[in-house]
């Protein structure tokens, strides 16, 4: 700063300003300020004449400012001082809080530290920051109050989806703008033959025979309006069959929404429908765990029962997974269902183990049967729990008694090696029989789950007259 005339700054505060405008000046420069001793006893006190609302100070002459802090404010206010009693440079604000009274509430205030006359008094300039914590107490309402809505909505989607999947009509939602269908339940599915994934965001017109896309949603507005109308009639493009829509017309939150209940025209087809609600309610609730896959060995369903086999948390999580992650001797397994699928079409009681996500292995029975679709042939798994009867029953592989003395009756005749050759080819046999019987006969996948070729495999059983 340059300085002009005879004026000592050096000697005051503000030169030529007399008290009260000194006061003045700081009282607009700060909502708070205090004279305080070198022990922090208040000697003085001033507040803004903005200040709203209005503090009386007065009784706060002569007391400990310390006293008029909150218990957790105090350690900061002490820390603060005696750094600046030590000729501490760059000393930043400090936020103090100043207890609660009978008239007044606990309040914030970011204060400043600053030397106020030769005999060592120190003045303290604070901004009220009341407006700032009204504001953040402002915002974490706001936060509690969009999280609270946002609980209320997922709470609705979660009703809505009970009430859609416990309903035996088929039922979608259908865009009015677009035409798409944004959602249905798992008996429209069944209806129309497609999966929810390929459903969803597809034109609801194309699953039926109609004038273009825009003429059945026209149609559906239409009898949505007129309350003469019930229903209107549509012929599956799949299949060829008549259908009744009922189309319900509403404005959802950005725009408006069809909602349409499709119903078989004829009542003779109810049987048929009757039978897939029963076959898609055994599916769900059944007890034995039951698995969709394609023919990669791909996840495409699974009920509840196999979600719990597995330990994981949804059925979600499983689609588009292999079976060979819980098989327990992984590809080996999948490939002599998938094989025996392939080839015959079905195949019974296979033995094997699975294991669930955990690495917890639980011996189980799989029937296999390959259903063809229009699409592609898939393979449906249905497991029993083998546990007890594996508990119970008795291996048929096991060596016979007559084996067993043959290999014993060698002691003393021939030579160790000679022996262990004899015993490893009893064992070898009864695992081929093993192999065998597991795959019903299946060369490829026996000699797979072995881990031989073709060729080997088929030495083998000539060497032991087992072809």
């Amino acid at each position: 700063m340059t300085l002009h005339g005879k004026t000592e700054w050096a000697e005051r505060l503000i030169p030529n300003l007399d008290q009260a405008a000194t006061a003045d000046v700081i009282s607009r420069l700060c909502d708070f300020a205090f004279v305080i001793s070198r022990d922090g006893e208040i000697t003085q006190t001033m507040s803004s004449p903005f200040l709203t609302p209005r503090l009386d100070l007065a009784p706060w002459h002569g007391q400990q400012f310390k006293d008029t802090l909150t218990k957790e404010s105090v350690p900061k206010f002490e820390a603060r001082l005696a750094e600046f009693k030590g000729g501490h440079q760059d000393m930043r604000p400090v936020e103090l809080n100043h207890r609660a009274t009978d008239q007044q509430a606990e309040f914030p205030v970011r204060y400043t530290y600053h030397s106020a006359a030769a005999d060592g008094s120190i003045l303290l300039l604070g901004s009220d920051l009341r407006p700032v914590a009204e504001m953040q107490q402002q915002l974490v309402e706001a936060q509690i109050a969009l999280e609270s809505d946002y609980d209320a909505r997922r709470d609705h989607e979660i009703k809505l989806r009970v009430l859609m999947e416990s309903s035996d009509v088929a039922t979608v939602f259908i865009a009015l703008e677009t035409g798409l269908i944004s959602s249905c339940n798992s008996a429209a599915e069944v209806l129309l033959g497609r999966s929810r994934n390929e459903l969803i965001d597809a034109a609801f017109a194309s699953e039926f025979e109609d004038e273009g896309l825009t003429g059945l949603i026209d149609r559906m507005v239409t009898a949505a309006s007129d309350s003469s109308m019930t229903a209107i009639l549509a012929k599956s493009a799949l299949g060829g069959q008549s259908y009744r829509l009922n189309p319900t017309l509403f404005r959802g939150a950005t725009s408006q929404m069809l909602l349409c209940k499709i119903e078989p025209e004829d009542s003779t087809l109810e049987p048929v429908d009757l039978l897939a609600t029963h076959l898609v309610s055994f599916f769900h609730k059944g007890v034995d765990p039951i698995v969709f896959v394609n023919m990669s060995g791909q996840i495409m369903s699974a009920n509840e029962a196999f979600v719990s086999l597995a330990n994981v948390t949804h059925p979600q999580t499983l689609s588009g997974r292999s079976m060979t992650e819980f098989f327990s001797r992984g590809s080996v397994d999948l490939n002599v269902i998938l094989e025996s699928a392939r080839r015959t079409g079905k195949m019974r009681l296979y033995s094997t183990k699975i294991l669930n996500e955990h690495g917890d292995e639980r011996p189980v029975d799989i029937s296999t049967t390959q259903v063809r679709t229009e699409r592609e042939p898939i393979c449906v798994l249905l497991l029993r729990n083998a546990r007890r009867v594996e508990a119970i029953s008795t291996p048929s592989s096991q060596m016979s008694e007559a084996e067993i003395n043959s290999v014993v009756e060698l002691i003393g005749s021939q030579s160790l090696k000679d022996i262990v050759a004899r015993s490893t080819d009893v064992v070898e046999k009864m695992c081929i029989e093993t192999a065998i019987g597991m795959t019903s006969n299946n060369r490829v996948a026996a000699a797979e789950m072995l881990g031989l070729s073709r060729q080997s495999l088929y030495v083998k059983l000539r060497k032991y007259d087992l072809v």
